[in-house]
């Protein structure tokens, strides 16, 4: 009877043990994933926030290719504007009213934010587009260089080493590009 009470406390302690180990990895697992949810959140901000930064420059440059725009416009108009009297021709003055003058200054100004506009959103595709293009280039140029470095008989914390990326990365690109092939 002795034993039999000494083997369930053996296997009590066991049990206790395993149990106490599953918790303290299942506790690592959860804090993992919160610290790549955090990194996560924290890159989308600061992608949030360059674009917005970009956006803002973009939006600057414009209103200064406005504001060229306008005073180009206006070095035109004063130029046609002083031909008429040099001219010496009686009635070659044209009075036009205010309204038409400040109508016509509208339609141009709207004619400008209109062009400003398109071109603000043919420059963002662009860029969003140049953007995903690059690294599009970058992956498969970092592929490429791990494949040729497996190739020659590196191991993979080698490869990490020369390509300053981490092992995990590097494993990763590895087992999901024998997943494609």
């Amino acid at each position: 009877m002795n034993q039999t009470v000494i083997f369930f406390l053996i296997l009590s302690f066991l049990f206790n043990v395993l149990s106490i180990f599953a918790i303290i990895l299942l506790y690592l697992r959860q804090n993992r994933f919160a610290r790549a949810e955090q990194n996560v959140n924290k890159m989308v901000k600061e992608i949030e926030d360059i674009f917005s930064v970009y956006l803002m420059e973009l939006k600057e440059e414009n209103d200064a290719f406005i504001k060229k725009m306008k005073a180009g416009r206006m070095k035109e108009a004063s130029p046609g504007e002083k031909a008429g009297p040099e001219t010496g021709q009686p009635g070659s003055e044209t009075k036009q009213p205010p309204e038409t003058e400040e109508t016509a200054e509208l339609k141009s100004d709207a004619l400008i934010q209109v062009s400003a506009n398109r071109a603000y959103r043919n420059a963002a595709r662009q860029i969003s587009g140049e953007q995903s293009d690059g690294q599009l280039q970058e992956e498969k140029s970092l592929l490429q260089k791990v494949n040729d470095l497996q190739q020659n008989g590196y191991t993979v914390d080698e490869i990490a080493q020369k390509l300053n990326k981490g092992r995990t990365e590097i494993e990763l690109l590895l087992k999901f590009q024998t997943g494609r092939g």
